[in-house]
């Protein structure tokens, strides 16, 4: 049950940065964040794995909500955070529902998923934080910056598939 809470801990973090967004906007997103919380609840107090997607739906509509109407300031500088935010939260809560079921996993097994988890957010979070970077640069930058994009985005594919294996 810790990894639900720390589920829903990653949930209400992403929740609670996308109400304070947009002030104007947030009953709205509140409300969404909201339906999307009760969704978790519910996946995670009847481990029904197949609400996931509405859950990661609903807060992410509210915070894509937030930045398409907060559009005006360019790029939003958290994004990376808000990913790993909601990485964390899915992966912890299909974690959480498929600890309870009665099969015994040895503890290796599960210090090799929680380093997996924390590499795959840490990962994403600093290769999404290159991105951001490189997006906000002005174009026509030089030679050097389309080196680090090509880099960014081997490193990317490697990533990807070495947490597949």
């Amino acid at each position: 049950m810790t990894l639900g809470i720390l589920s829903f801990v990653c949930y209400l973090g992403v929740l609670a940065y996308a109400v304070t967004r947009q002030l104007e906007l947030a009953p709205v997103v509140g409300i969404i964040g909201g339906v999307g919380a009760l969704f978790l609840l519910f996946m995670l107090l009847r481990r029904a794995e197949e609400i996931l997607a509405w859950v990661v739906l609903t807060i992410g509509g509210a915070y894509v909500l937030t930045v398409v109407v907060h559009h005006r300031h360019g790029v939003d500088e958290a994004a990376p955070l808000v990913a790993a935010g909601l990485l964390l939260c899915a992966e912890l809560a299909v974690w959480s529902c498929s600890e309870r079921r009665e099969i015994r996993v040895e503890r290796t097994l599960l210090r090799q998923r929680a380093v997996a988890v924390a590499l795959l957010a840490f990962s994403g979070l600093c290769i999404s934080a290159v991105v951001l970077a490189l997006a906000a640069v002005p174009a026509g930058s030089g030679f050097g910056w389309t080196l680090i994009g090509a880099a960014a985005a081997v490193g990317t594919a490697a990533l990807v598939l070495r947490v597949a294996r």
